[in-house]
């Protein structure tokens, strides 16, 4: 009997060991961001560039979901006054020339990848611009087109309860380079 009550002592010890262990979970690089502190080292260009991907994919998600809808419901008007939250001004066009753009194509999903964040100076000011590819599929999720694009964003410091947060907006979602070849007369 002795051999018996050294046994399952053991193998109490052993379960409790083996439950009392820690699963690991992933995290993801959200929560990495949510969660970090001022001792953990942030490079604030990475942070920038990842919150630019989420918002970039949010506005083409929600956009690419009212271009798929009948465009006269109530919840596409939601979506519509959605799409117009994440611009500084509440001008149309470009909400418009986004919406065109995947209506005309037929987009049902699409992805962001390669985001990378830069800055211009032009005087006083300092302009904010991600370049991205943007990659269409359809509702067979099959690849449609991809397009490199550069959009300019905004943050505005808006202080809420003595605490520095930041408001994400697109100026411009497409943003074209100028020419450096002047226009005028061609033969």
């Amino acid at each position: 009997m002795r051999i018996n009550k050294n046994l399952i002592f053991w193998f109490f010890t052993l379960a409790i060991g083996f439950l009392s262990c820690k699963k690991e979970e992933t995290i993801s690089d959200l929560e990495k961001l949510r969660k970090a502190t001022n001792s953990s080292i942030v490079d604030s260009a990475q942070a920038i560039a990842s919150i630019t991907q989420q918002k970039l994919q949010e506005l083409y998600d929600i956009s690419a979901l009212y271009t798929s809808g009948n465009k006269n419901t109530a919840l596409d008007s939601l979506n519509y006054k959605q799409i117009q939250g994440y611009f500084l001004t509440n001008d149309s066009t470009n909400v418009n020339s986004l919406l065109q753009e995947l209506d005309s194509l037929n987009v049902r999903y699409v992805k962001i990848k390669n985001v990378e964040i830069s800055s211009k100076i032009e005087g006083e000011d300092t302009l904010d611009f991600a370049d991205y590819t943007v990659e269409y599929k359809n509702n067979t999720q099959k690849t449609i087109a991809e397009f490199n694009k550069k959009s300019e964003y905004k943050l505005i410091k808006k202080p809420v309860k003595f605490k520095n947060e930041f408001k994400f907006y697109f100026v411009k979602i497409d943003v074209s380079e100028k020419d450096s070849i002047s226009s005028g007369v061609t033969k």
